[in-house]
């Protein structure tokens, strides 16, 4: 869109924050045709322009404190030249679309001090939300991986601001930590945070459960709960381990889990199977994790599968799985149900 298609009213209604999506659209599309036209007033119809005229020279009395009354000044302003009043209003449109590129896009995360890390920097904030039924695997810029289950949320700077691995997060999600002993990783979900150097491990923060819970698979994790009414708590957790937040009373608590028969869905296994068939495939899965899978097509039983998964987590298998045969899943907690057509 060129610039002689955008109303001055439209852009008031972005800054204030009305816009609907659409109009978003139509006003970035217009800051980014722009670029390269820097005389661009010169596109505008005659009364725009005696409108840009009339708003520029409010600003600068206003700046220079001149009033409106003023005859002397004001027959001043009249004998500038156009070409310069467009020179200031493009500046005036340059500065607008700084706003419009940077400042409504950035976001300042709350401060946050975990053994002496403060955060506090002002930059672009990047939001990933799962608002799938499936779980997702987001890369973050440091080259971790966070495995989310849907309607998880995770914040943080954009290419992570001043090398500091720092990330907001909500809902349920395994968070595999690249090694990087010189920036440690840190986790914030409400008073809970996690600070790792490089490690796997899931969180469960869900807004309206009770309990935040943190389950450490390989590696060590120090988590700590601290809030403006009540004091600081931490705990040490090793693989096999445990931290429950309790969100009412405050408390944090740590455990060591026991042997279970059943994996979580997070925890890594190594399962063959030879032309097995799907309802086979799902008695051995039901049998090696805490889930349960239901088909929404009986017929997708009879489908074979022949896969070998080595140290290979519930998600990855799923996912390698409905690659295969060409099915789809959806999850809540961990009810797996597979949709797709029956096998011939």
């Amino acid at each position: 869109m060129k610039p002689n298609g955008i109303p001055p009213a439209l852009l008031e209604k972005y800054l204030s924050g009305a816009c609907s999506d659409a109009e978003k659209e139509i006003v970035e599309a217009w800051y980014a045709s722009l670029q390269g036209e820097p005389r661009y007033l010169d596109h505008l119809p005659d009364a725009e322009q005696d409108e840009i005229r009339h708003e520029t020279f409010g600003n600068i009395r206003r700046e220079l404190n001149i009033g409106e009354d003023e005859p002397a000044q004001t027959s001043l302003w009249r004998a500038v030249p156009w070409r310069l009043v467009t020179g200031i209003a493009a500046s005036i449109a340059i500065v607008l679309g700084v706003y419009l590129a940077v400042n409504l896009r950035t976001v300042q995360l709350p401060e946050v001090t975990v053994k002496g890390v403060r955060d506090t920097t002002v930059l672009p904030v990047t939001t990933f939300e799962n608002k799938g039924n499936q779980i997702v695997r987001h890369e973050l810029p440091d080259g971790s991986v966070v495995t989310m289950h849907p309607k998880s949320v995770i914040e943080y700077r954009t290419g992570f601001a001043n090398d500091k691995r720092f990330v907001i997060f909500s809902g349920e999600g395994f968070f595999d930590v690249k090694k990087d002993k010189t920036h440690p990783f840190n986790i914030k979900s409400g008073d809970m945070v996690i600070r790792v150097l490089g490690t796997s491990f899931n969180v469960k923060a869900v807004k309206n459960q009770k309990k935040f819970q943190v389950d450490v698979v390989t590696g060590s994790v120090q988590v700590t709960a601290q809030g403006e009414s009540f004091d600081k708590q931490e705990v040490i957790l090793k693989p096999q381990q445990q931290a429950l937040f309790e969100l009412d009373s405050k408390r944090l608590i740590s455990k060591t889990l026991p042997v279970q028969a059943k994996k979580e869905i997070y925890e890594p296994l190594t399962i063959v199977f030879e032309e097995t068939p799907l309802n086979k495939v799902i008695e051995q899965l039901e049998k090696r994790f805490n889930v349960s899978i239901a088909l929404a097509n009986p017929g997708l039983a009879r489908c074979g599968l022949t896969a070998n998964f080595e140290s290979q987590t519930f998600s990855n298998i799923l996912e390698i799985l409905c690659t295969s045969l060409e099915v789809t899943y959806t999850i809540s907690d961990n009810n797996i149900t597979i949709n797709g057509e029956p096998c011939d």
